[in-house]
């Protein structure tokens, strides 16, 4: 890896599950940060999983317990300084999971806040699902080409939505 590679943030929205045939129920959603070459990942989790500890008021956003996930749609964003800054805003917010502020809408409002990059998420009735917000992952790597962490994309002007 490359010293200006080293030196990059890159931010990656993920899900495991993609498109209509899944459960509307089903799947996760979740964010990774590489900074320095080391990748952490984040999620949304409510306190009542059995992954999780309760940690009262506390923020849901939890650390690493995606390390057992493997994505099925991912989409990977180079940051600039300003970015990181709102970034690190964001993941030191107090955030609560609800059935309104699930993973897949934590992952996507999250992405829209720091990179001005709207990946829909939402599903029936107005809830936020992983299986919408890996379809439209998808298609945004179709239609604006595949990204990685070695290649990732430049964030869209603010107002671009998928």
């Amino acid at each position: 890896m490359s010293k200006q590679q080293m030196e990059k943030t890159i931010l990656g929205i993920h899900s495991n599950i993609a498109g209509d045939n899944e459960g509307f129920t089903g799947g996760h959603a979740w964010i990774s940060v590489t900074r320095s070459g080391t990748t952490t990942v984040y999620g949304l989790w409510p306190d009542e999983h059995p992954r999780t500890l309760d940690n009262g008021d506390g923020t849901d956003i939890r650390v690493g317990l995606e390390g057992t996930k493997f994505p099925r749609a991912s989409r990977f964003y180079t940051l600039n300084m300003a970015q990181k800054i709102k970034l690190d805003k964001g993941l030191k917010a107090i955030v609560v999971w609800r059935y309104t502020n699930t993973c897949a809408s934590w992952a996507s409002e999250l992405l829209d806040d720091v990179t001005g990059v709207a990946i829909d998420a939402d599903d029936w009735s107005g809830f936020e699902t992983p299986r919408e917000l890996g379809k439209h992952i998808l298609e945004l790597e179709k239609r604006k080409g595949p990204s990685s962490r070695v290649s990732p994309a430049t964030p869209e002007m603010r107002g671009t939505s998928w």
